[in-house]
This record gives structure tokens, C-alpha cells and sequence, in this order.
């Protein structure tokens, strides 16, 4: 199963630090499967609507996603998938 990490305000919108989530053979699905497991308040802060861009920094084995096909790059299940929020505080 991929390993997906949360950071900041993501982090303490889902509970955890880490989790181990199938479901997803693309970045897109798999975060649909986090949204599923994570519920409402995770589609309300980061998820993107018409009206909303992805509130989201997705990095897949260290590497941006828009350099590796964005929400369609391929997920396998060894892969890690970072979940930072958009905007970080110092």
C-alpha cells in the first residue's frame, strides 16, 4: 500500500502524521481515497471545487507532481506520497 505523510495544517486536519491508504493507482484516485477516509472537514480545507484550486503541495517519492504527469502520475504500492498545505507558517 502507498504511504502517504501529512504536514502542517494538513496534519492536524486528518489526526495523523502517516497512514498506509489503497484504493488509488493514480495520485488523483489515491487522493480520493484519503478524502473518503478522512471525510468532510478534508474535502472542506484542501480538496479542489470549481471554485478552489487544490490547497495542496503533493510531492510523489520527492518529486513535485506536476513534473511527473500531476494528478495522473502513476501510484504503485511502494511509493510515498507528501501532503503539504499550500501556505506553511514560520
Amino acid at each position: 500500500m502507498p504511504r502517504v505523510s501529512f504536514f502542517g495544517i494538513v496534519r492536524e486536519i486528518v489526526g495523523e502524521k502517516e497512514t498506509l491508504i489503497s484504493g488509488g493507482d493514480t495520485v488523483g484516485s489515491l487522493l480520493e481515497a484519503i478524502s473518503a477516509k478522512y471525510g468532510m472537514r478534508f474535502n472542506e480545507k484542501v480538496m479542489e471545487t470549481p471554485e478552489r484550486k487544490l490547497d495542496l503541495i503533493l510531492l510523489l517519492n520527492g518529486r513535485h507532481i506536476e513534473h511527473i504527469g500531476g494528478l495522473s502520475a502513476p501510484v504503485k504500492e511502494e511509493d510515498h506520497l507528501a501532503v503539504f498545505p499550500l501556505v506553511g507558517g514560520g
